[in-house]
């Protein structure tokens, strides 16, 4: 019976860890796996001690699942990739720590980023850490993997580290985000219908980047969706420069107004959270809107992801490990398991993904820009839904981000500081801060990032 080896690379995570591996045991544990493949998870991270405690976990979940599943850990990345048909990516060079130099450096020059992970100074910065991290995983791939082996990245910026490997290597990936969920939700609360049934009652396409996709059309039970969004909102007095929800007599909301002043504007829905859209605009997140505030946008302190996400995190696996917390064997929302199910089963699987755009439909997108649409997933791969269009200023939008991408990666292969800084200049949300202070910046955010990024920076 031949191996179906999976990896999980970044493994020692306390948010990520435990839900990936539990989600790939319960997966590869499943008879129909079962029956044709002996199945094994290798968990790797260059992180140690932390490592051993999810390895502890997976194991715990592996003994529930009757021991179907062969459970490893490493810290030699090139040893867990030998052999591997599907690698999952879940990592972030410098961990929590360098991300506090890009969220505190740029607002010193007046940009403000709720999440900074995506695009923008954020996601840029990010990006100069993380691919040469993701391309040597890919890489070793190649090299050291099985025949045909697939990348599933969960780490960010996704469009971005997608698209440097689908741009630098041959290696099938596809870049696997949960944000449709909370936009399914939101519209199961709008238009009242339990969450549960969104697939069978929902028909809708997407198109854009990650944390920027639209929902290009919407119907419900057959019907028209948008148009009845449309008359709710009415209905409750909401236009699209309704501001300030945490004020009104609707706070209920408080946390979609971005959301829904988009929708009323383009007419297309984006489902992402606030907190990513508003990174990808000008108007915004800034100091004239309370820092987000006006749109009920929150920023997120590098503080407060170190001390309540993290420590809230590793609180659950010593519960969970020492048996006060109960294990539960129920597949999260994340789709990475059920995708690589899909193509080692050829089980068509519908739903989202971060892939490759060749259909050359879409005027100035580049040929290969990854973006997110729904698809289907089988033995054969991946088949993205062919989209239309969005509306003119969208794909403006659109068409900008995803050329500023090609950018970002090749200044991050090069190490070309100068095409960083032009990259930059071009994006919205930079526009809140004085264009001569740029280099200054990025020199800045270049130098605490040392460790990680291009010797060629410096």
């Amino acid at each position: 019976m031949d191996q179906l080896k999976v990896v999980i690379i970044g493994a020692a995570s306390p948010q990520w860890g435990y839900t990936l591996s539990r989600d790939f045991i319960v997966k590869l544990s499943e008879e129909a796996i079962c029956s044709r493949y002996k199945p094994v998870l290798v968990l790797e991270d260059v992180d140690g001690h932390n490592l051993e405690m999810q390895a502890q976990l997976a194991r715990k979940v592996a003994d529930l699942t009757g021991n179907k599943v062969a459970v490893e850990s490493t810290t030699d990345q090139r040893r867990a990739i030998e052999e591997a048909r599907f690698v999952v990516t879940s990592f972030a060079q410098g961990t929590l720590e360098y991300m506090q130099y890009d969220l505190e450096i740029p607002a010193e020059y007046g940009i403000y980023q709720p999440v900074g992970d995506s695009i923008s100074v954020g996601g840029a910065i990010r990006a100069m850490r993380n691919i040469p991290a993701i391309l040597s995983i890919a890489r070793d791939m190649q090299e050291l993997g099985a025949d045909d082996p697939w990348l599933l990245n969960l780490c960010n910026p996704m469009s971005i580290l997608c698209r440097a490997v689908t741009r630098e290597t041959d290696v099938n990936t596809v870049g696997c985000c949960h944000e449709l969920y909370g936009g399914t939700r939101f519209l199961s609360h709008a238009l009242d219908f339990p969450y549960e049934e969104w697939r069978e009652r929902l028909t809708f396409d997407v198109l854009g980047v990650n944390h920027c996709a639209w929902m290009q059309y919407l119907k419900i039970d057959g019907e028209a969706g948008f148009a009845r969004l449309r008359e709710i909102l009415r209905e409750r007095g909401i236009t699209s420069e309704t501001k300030q929800l945490y004020n009104s007599d609707q706070p209920e909301l408080r946390r979609v107004n971005l959301k829904i002043n988009l929708f009323l504007r383009y007419g297309v829905l984006p489902y992402s959270g606030d907190r990513h859209n508003g990174e990808f605009f000008t108007e915004f997140v800034n100091k004239d809107t309370n820092k987000g505030a006006d749109f009920g946008i929150l920023l997120t302190s590098p503080q407060e992801r170190l001390v309540h996400w993290r420590g809230r995190a590793r609180q659950m696996t010593k519960e969970l490990l020492s048996g006060k917390e109960e294990i539960k064997l129920e597949l999260s929302q994340e789709a990475s398991s059920r995708i690589m199910a899909a193509i080692v089963l050829d089980e068509p699987f519908y739903d989202v993904g971060n892939v490759p755009y060749h259909d050359g439909n879409l005027p100035g997108v580049p040929d290969g820009a990854v973006l997110e649409r729904m698809m289907t997933y089988d033995g054969q791969g991946y088949h993205p839904n062919r989209v239309e269009p969005l509306p003119d200023e969208l794909m403006e939008h659109l068409v900008l981000h995803t050329n500023n991408i090609e950018k970002i990666i090749t200044a991050s292969v090069e190490g070309d500081r100068g095409l960083l800084i032009e990259a930059l200049e071009a994006d919205p949300l930079v526009k809140n801060m004085d264009a001569a202070k740029i280099p200054e910046m990025v020199d800045r955010l270049l130098e605490a990032s040392r460790a990680y990024v291009h010797p060629r920076f410096f």
